[in-house]
């Protein structure tokens, strides 16, 4: 796994002490003095970049310090220090002394919303959740590791053009006649039988994708964060790197080519989809989906996540926070125990019906 990070030093122009982005806020408190300083945002303007074009923007703009993992092999900057943890698999940090230069600039980003108290809280509300949980998750309380990322993604923008064939497939019935044997006795009896007229079909249709969401981590599991959108992107501002002082920022580590791919992968999935309620008829089999993409652009985001892990009887288990919204997702142990009642409870009472139900048939009941 591939990443970086930036981060910047801002000092505060009261007291000169070290500030750093307050969600709560919107912009910095100093810790020492109390003096407050805003940050001036600007809502992101339509930026997209031609896919085929190099970018010109380069760097974080702004100083940076690159630490990086071990063991995961994540690389990420924490202001004034050289050592810390990292927020994927909690392993010591050692110094990398370039850190690089050519990455995509990010255009836009949403600076945190929520705080690390808040992040905690949800934690502590989402982790004793859960009949089929142990009992003893309630104690895991105010996590240590919790760490809020800007997480790089980038978003997609493009035209398509599908075009489809099928089997349309239309039901009809046919009178079935057929004979039984009731008592000795022959009975002719008929019934509908339904059947499917299979006929050619074709279509074609247009449209446009806005803001197709990849998040450019190697080092999270894309379908947890999948779990944790959406994320409102009408918020998004300028980026600016002083929204990154005290927090880390990763770089990406899926390129935007690559990304690209990822995307069209979804779009085909959701054209696939509609080509298929294009489909007229009943039922339909064999559809052929064939997608051209054209005006295809981007964009490079910083979107904002607290990251975690805990441990339960020596196993480790992540859990995230959209810093945005406060939707969470996140892994949890199964209770052996009250599944295994649970399996016991529901074959009990299968049986229990099966012979309540044999007693009635018996006595005549029913």
């Amino acid at each position: 796994m591939s990443a970086d990070a930036a981060s910047t030093n801002i000092q505060c122009p009261s007291c000169g002490a070290g500030l750093k982005f307050d969600p709560s806020l919107q912009g910095f408190q100093c810790e020492y003095c109390g003096s407050k300083h805003g940050i001036k945002t600007e809502a992101a303007q339509a930026k997209e970049k031609d896919l085929n074009a190099a970018p010109k923007e380069r760097g974080w703009d702004a100083k940076t310090e690159s630490l990086n993992c071990n063991q995961c092999g994540a690389t990420v900057s924490i202001t004034g220090t050289s050592t810390g943890q990292c927020p994927y698999c909690g392993s010591n940090f050692v110094k990398v002394p370039k850190p690089r230069t050519d990455l995509i600039r990010p255009e836009d980003m949403i600076p945190f919303k929520l705080d690390k108290n808040k992040a905690e809280a949800l934690f502590d509300d989402w982790i004793g959740k859960g009949w089929f949980r142990p009992s003893d998750l309630k104690n895991l309380k105010k996590l240590e590791n919790i760490k809020g990322v800007y997480v790089p993604f980038w978003t997609y923008d493009c035209n398509t053009h599908s075009t489809w064939t099928a089997d349309a497939g239309y039901y009809y019935y046919e009178t079935e006649h057929y004979t039984v044997h009731v008592n000795g006795k022959t009975e002719h009896r008929s019934r509908q039988v339904r059947k499917v007229r299979w006929v050619p079909a074709s279509g074609q249709r247009f449209g446009f994708y806005d803001d197709v969401l990849i998040v450019a981590s190697k080092g999270l599991d894309r379908s947890m964060v999948e779990k944790i959108y959406p994320y409102r992107l009408g918020e998004l501002v300028t980026y600016k790197p002083e929204f990154l002082t005290g927090w880390m920022a990763e770089e990406y580590s899926i390129d935007v080519k690559t990304g690209w791919t990822l995307a069209q992968d979804k779009v085909m999935g959701s054209e696939r989809s509609m080509c298929s309620r294009d489909v007229p008829g009943d039922t339909q089999r064999n559809l052929r989906v064939n997608t051209n993409f054209s005006n295809m652009t981007y964009k490079h985001v910083l979107l904002p996540l607290w990251i975690a892990s805990y441990k339960y009887k020596e196993k480790l288990f992540h859990f995230m926070v959209n810093g945005q919204t406060g939707k969470v997702e996140g892994q949890k142990p199964w209770s052996v125990i009250k599944i295994t009642l649970f399996v016991i409870a529901m074959t009990l009472l299968a049986a229990g019906i099966g012979v309540g139900l044999y007693l009635l048939s018996f006595y005549g009941y029913i």
